[in-house]
């Protein structure tokens, strides 16, 4: 055994050039011996005079046309510790050619003397010798990975892996490889049949998923973890449902868009989230059209406004991979900013620009739009919490409407080539203040759209998974206390999706757009929120008689069900996948400044009736469902309960 330790790859030469020159001499010795075995095979003696005559002759020429073939075939650019079966196949096909040459050659010149069976039996015994040894390299190595884990991870916990299939088999072998994960897999659990007694890339099948909690028992198993990285979410929810009455923690490797992300690896098991379990299939994943679109924001100068905030700060980081020549990170909170630009200087350096600006400054934005020349804008700061608006409808105005009409002046005014409004569902109908701004933000875009050199488009989804003050964060923190979980209303839905795909589908759109279009990114079927705090009760390891949903009524201009288009809008698909689009509005200027004019007028005296009324006519804003608003003397609504 101590001659296989000078196969291991730590013995190795560190040197890439040391380690290919010591494998190119292990091959030809491999050569030279296998055509040596074939001789003794092929004259059934060992005799070396019968045969050391033709394997002189032979060896150098063979030798030479294998590793020759090899090359030309890149043989010797795989690794051996990851030799597998696509470097299997590669091996195979690089053996067969060369020795199908050397039987040409045979066929055409007799003289040569070597014996057809030598031939053949060399074949097979190089194609074996070389498979062997590699196989055997690569086995040493996990050995000694494993050794290295198990003296890493002394506390590491027994796993059962759910799901047998490809996905559990890539999952096995990178949980195996992982310190990090400091997991010690027992075995898997899988429903199909036939599966159960055999092993998955070393590792048991030991029966069925409604069996976790028996195998559980039998091998001292501490938690379960789903490897079944592409499976729907449906698929997820269902195997989840099946596994919470075994009392097992329950992980999960990452979902399909985080591995295609490359945010994360196979190996990084983390917590069941509830957007694992809920909401919409991931769409967008054509590659091609992605990154296509995304050639429009490379090495350009990009301004993103709301920096700082869920969607602002994601956009950030998305466009940060495609190596902008500077991003600036318009943002008002200092907090925000500091995060976010903290967080992208390593990437970026210098290219990463923080400007600590309120949109509704124009002099401010001006000096920033001034200085940078920014190329792209994306406009996503705004106030998006509907109750709150509510109670301060002049201040949702002036930020939403305002700070809307000033970027985009100040984007046109100084040339930029691209404008985005990150707008809502919301915006559809609106039945709140929030709401309506954000539908006076796409008329304020749709009626510049025709009016300069400045593509403009506005894209328009739902609720985001995970976005700072979300139902999400609301839910978490009222399970951590005990409950109770408040929902306002038992049949209320909402459309969700996450963060990293709304802005994918953002980009992707923007770079389409270009004459006042509404995008509406597919946002799937909406989910009921009942449905989404029980999940999240029973994610929490609670149980609903432990953690009781209470139903407190709809809040000031809230509504049952959100839509994502207007009564007698055409929605039409774009032509990219999951985004869909409405036709552009004509809609002037003349016709909307004039009425948006008022409206901020109207806020910044704080005429709290007039802004309502404004927002009425101007974007169809109906307040229902909602408790009555009444005004004390300076203008500031105060909610009276509802009779």
């Amino acid at each position: 055994m101590r001659a296989l330790e000078w196969l291991r790859p730590s013995r190795w030469p560190s040197a890439p050039n040391h380690r290919r020159v010591l494998r190119d001499l292990a091959d030809a010795s491999l050569i030279a011996v296998s055509l040596a075995a074939a001789y003794v095979v092929r004259f059934e003696s060992f005799a070396v005079d019968r045969w050391l005559s033709g394997w002189s002759t032979m060896v150098v020429p063979m030798v030479a046309l294998r590793l020759g073939t090899a090359r030309l075939l890149g043989v010797h650019l795989a690794s051996w510790r990851l030799f597998g079966v696509r470097e299997a196949e590669r091996l195979a096909l690089s053996v067969g050619a060369a020795s199908l040459i050397m039987l040409m050659a045979r066929l055409m010149w007799p003289a040569l003397g070597v014996p057809l069976g030598v031939l053949g039996l060399e074949g097979l015994f190089t194609m074996g010798a070389s498979w062997g040894v590699r196989t055997l390299v690569r086995a040493l190595d996990e050995a000694e990975s494993r050794a290295q884990i198990h003296a890493a991870t002394a506390t590491r916990k027994r796993a059962l892996l759910v799901g047998a299939d490809r996905d559990g088999q890539l999952a096995a072998e990178a949980l195996r490889a992982s310190p990090a994960a400091a997991l010690e897999v027992v075995g898997f659990l899988d429903d199909a049949p036939a599966r159960t007694g055999q092993r998955i890339a070393g590792v048991p099948v030991l029966g069925r998923i409604d069996e976790a909690a028996a195998v559980a028992r039998r091998t001292g198993a501490e938690l379960l973890v789903l490897t079944m990285p592409s499976a729907t979410r449906a698929q997820r929810r269902e195997v989840v449902e099946r596994c919470r009455d075994t009392g097992l923690a329950l992980r999960t490797v990452p979902a399909y868009w985080e591995l295609v992300d490359g945010a994360v690896e196979v190996a990084a098991v983390r917590s069941i989230r509830i957007e694992d379990l809920l909401g919409r299939e991931v769409v967008g994943k054509n590659p091609a059209a992605l990154a296509a679109a995304l050639a429009a924001y490379r090495g350009r100068r990009i301004l993103v406004t709301g920096a700082g905030g869920s969607i602002g700060s994601e956009l950030c980081r998305q466009l940060a991979k495609l190596e902008p020549a500077a991003l600036v990170l318009l943002e008002y909170s200092e907090n925000n900013l500091f995060d976010i630009e903290a967080e992208l200087r390593p990437q970026l350096g210098g290219r990463a620009v923080p400007a600590l600006v309120d949109i509704r400054d124009a002099e401010a934005v001006g000096r920033i739009f001034a200085k940078h020349q920014p190329e792209v804008v994306f406009h996503a700061a705004a106030y998006k919490h509907v109750p709150m608006m509510e109670l301060h409808p002049c201040d949702a105005v002036a930020n939403n409407v305002g700070g809307t009409r000033t970027i985009v002046e100040a984007a046109q005014h100084h040339g930029v080539g691209r404008f985005v409004l990150v707008s809502t569902d919301k915006a559809v109908n609106p039945t709140n203040v929030m709401g309506a701004t954000k539908r006076a933000g796409e008329m304020i875009v749709q009626s510049r759209a025709r009016t300069g050199a400045t593509k403009m488009c506005c894209v328009r989804f739902g609720n985001v998974l995970g976005s700072r003050g979300s139902v999400l964060h609301t839910f978490q923190k009222q399970i951590e206390r005990g409950g109770p979980v408040t929902v306002t209303h038992p049949d209320i839905t909402r459309y969700f999706m996450t963060i990293p795909e709304a802005v994918r589908l953002v980009l992707q759109a923007g770079a389409a757009g270009g004459q006042g279009e509404v995008f509406l990114l597919d946002m799937g079927e909406p989910v009921r929120i009942a449905d989404m705090a029980a999940h999240m009760i029973r994610l929490a390891g609670r149980r609903e008689d432990e953690v009781a949903i209470e139903f407190c009524g709809l809040r000031p201009g809230e509504k049952l069900h959100e839509e994502l288009a207007h009564n007698g809008e055409d929605v039409v698909p774009s032509g990219m996948d999951g985004i869909n689009v409405v036709a552009p509005e004509l809609l002037d200027a003349p016709t909307i400044l004039p009425w948006v004019a008022r409206l901020e007028r109207a806020a910044r005296q704080r005429d709290v009736g007039a802004v309502r009324q404004l927002l009425a006519l101007g974007t169809g804003y109906r307040r229902e469902a909602a408790p009555q608003v009444e005004l004390d003397g300076e203008g500031i609504p105060e909610i009276a309960k509802a009779s």
